[in-house]
């Protein structure tokens, strides 16, 4: 051929090369860049992921150090037959303002720092305390939390704390030891109270149920339309409703709390907060604006004799659930006490300067535009009624601090650590009276609410301490609750007195104590608390080993009396300490 040409074949190899680059190069190609399109998006969502395991881990790393992946937990987990329930192992309690410490849900999902066993041990009483957020022990919230300086309620001031160590000293059984146990889930109302011990407590087979609650219903009382179900008014069951329906909404939620309990980006953006109520926004039971869409007149307002018959109607429904709660109780053979919780509306009481804020808030006078008050006046009729026809215990603690001029509440209608204990003290009487079969003696009466609040050692001073160097001084330890700064003595000298001693001022009764060290090497071996009247005379108060709490940061101990003794000086002396040294961040006393 001219010029050394060589034909080629249509068979050869510039044949092949047009066909792979027509049609195979193409798709190839394409396939290819998705390919890397979605690795680079997984290498960016992993880059992520492992970038905001690392920032939560700053933030929530102290409170999971041995378990990372419960920083992704939600506080609560869907729980078909009655809404929601708390994740085991979850913190539920992150306010270290006071000194405490972290505190998680057990085994069962309760606020208690106690695994709790399905088989009841021989030597145990077993009481549950169930409710929502008052018997959970919740601080103040919404827009009360700011302006109350984000007060909360740590375990030991929860109602069944201290109801477990009143009872255990004032009203012991003999051979067993009595264990209250904190069952309580904010937003619980009367249904939850009745589905969850169906479905969950009568597994533990509790001697004793004590229901607190009553506040919740209102929200749920006060709407009045005609197609109103008790059972579709749960706090999130609207949420519940649509996942097990597969809507839409219920299908995004549940991708949701997917995403959020499985990945670490999401939990992030989420911050910590509680996700339930974040996605219940548009139906969360406190939020109360008037809605009367549902009415059969579009547009039209009820008459004042259909909102009474729809008001007697909702509120028969509930009395009908506490009704079948007590039945189920009853059947069971377990003793139960229904008790209705105080509403700040309800109050009477002279109101202390913290509760004067708190009238100026928003808050919930009313719920859709029913006034909250006398909602819960007529319920607490219907229930008393109810509880003389069908024979249930009933207290009623909606007006209770009406005669108390303290601080009581902390919005509208979670309680102070004083409030507290003064449920507390009455609830223990009722079941040592009612159910104990034991006597009420002068200890057990409460002549004067208010001084039940005061920790008298906040008034009081150090009389005498061992020496101290810097800013350790004694009176560190009478802040209230324990902090950085503690009182550190030097070693005692030979011959020198190895003790403190606490002026009260004036002559008081004395029934509780509690003291937290520097940490667990300053903890002696044993100690001993004694009291006087005149600073000469001195009669023993406590005796007590090494063994401490775990309720706050530091080592702690809290003594109950079983009856108040009178004392204006009380004595710290440790025993057994080699170091010849006190170390203490707090030291309380209250009536």
């Amino acid at each position: 051929m001219a010029g050394g040409s060589k034909e080629q074949s249509p068979l050869g190899k510039p044949a092949k090369q047009g066909i792979f680059h027509r049609f195979v190069w193409p798709p190839l190609k394409q396939c290819l860049y998705a390919f890397f399109l979605v690795a680079a998006v997984l290498c960016i969502f992993l880059g992520l992921e492992r970038l905001s395991e690392f920032l939560l881990g700053r933030s929530l790393g102290p409170v999971y150090p041995h378990n990372r992946a419960m920083m992704r937990s939600d506080f609560t987990m869907p729980v078909s037959h009655y809404d929601y329930d708390f994740v085991p192992g979850v913190c539920i309690e992150y306010n270290v303002l006071k000194g405490n410490t972290y505190e998680y849900a057990n085994n069962a999902g309760f606020r208690e720092p106690r695994n709790l066993a399905k088989e009841k041990p021989q030597d145990e009483f077993r009481i549950f305390l169930t409710g929502g957020s008052t018997t959970f022990g919740m601080g103040a919230i919404g827009e009360a939390s700011t302006a109350m300086g984000y007060y909360g309620i740590e375990y030991r001031e929860t109602i069944s704390h201290m109801m477990e160590m009143i009872l255990n000293a004032t009203a012991p059984v003999p051979g067993k030891t009595i264990r209250v146990y904190n069952a309580g889930v904010w937003g619980y109302s009367y249904q939850h109270l009745l589905m969850r011990y169906l479905t969950k407590l009568r597994q533990y087979n509790p001697d004793m149920v004590i229901s607190l609650d009553g506040a919740n219903e209102l929200p749920i009382i006060s709407k009045l339309t005609p197609d109103w179900n008790y059972f579709d008014e749960g706090q999130f069951h609207e949420i519940l409703k649509g996942m097990y329906a597969y809507s839409t909404p219920g299908l995004q939620s549940y991708l949701t709390l997917w995403l959020k309990n499985n990945s670490y980006l999401v939990s992030y953006l989420w911050s910590g907060r509680d996700l339930f109520q974040e996605l219940n926004k548009e139906v969360h039971v406190h939020k109360g604006a008037g809605d009367n869409r549902d009415m059969a007149s579009p547009g039209s307002q009820p008459s004042v004799e259909e909102k009474s018959r729809l008001v007697d109607r909702n509120i028969a429904a509930v009395v009908k659930v506490v009704e079948n709660y007590h039945s189920a109780l009853q059947n069971d053979g377990v003793h139960h006490i229904f008790a209705l919780q105080p509403w700040f509306y309800s109050s009477k009481k002279t109101h202390h300067e913290k509760e004067k804020i708190l009238e100026k808030l928003e808050g919930y006078r009313f719920y859709y535009e029913a006034p909250s008050d006398k909602m819960y006046k007529l319920l607490t009729n219907k229930m008393e009624q109810s509880a003389t026809s069908q024979g249930y215990f009933l207290v009623d603690f909606s007006e209770y601090f009406d005669d108390v001029s303290e601080w009581v509440f902390t919005d509208w209608c979670h309680l102070t650590a004083g409030a507290n204990y003064l449920l507390a003290k009455e609830l223990s009487n009722l079941v040592k009276e009612h159910f104990l079969g034991q006597k009420l003696d002068k200890g057990d009466q409460i002549d004067d609410k208010n001084s039940l609040f005061w920790d008298l050692a906040a008034g009081g001073t150090i009389a005498y301490a061992p020496r101290a160097q810097g800013a350790n001084v004694p009176q560190n330890v009478l802040a209230g609750y324990p902090k950085e700064s503690l009182y550190s003595s030097d070693p005692a000298a030979s011959g020198e007195k190895l003790e403190m001693v606490l002026d009260l001022g004036v002559e008081h009764p004395v029934s509780r104590a509690r003291v937290v060290w520097g940490d667990a090497k300053s903890v002696p071996q044993s100690w001993s608390m004694e009291i006087s009247v005149d600073g000469q005379e001195w009669k023993p108060f406590i005796q007590a080993d090494g063994k401490t709490d775990n309720f706050s940061r530091w080592p702690g101990y809290e003594h109950y009396a079983a009856q108040p003794v009178q004392a204006r000086y009380l004595k710290y002396r440790p025993e057994n300490n080699g170091s010849r040294s006190i170390q203490l961040r707090q030291w309380s006393v209250y009536r």
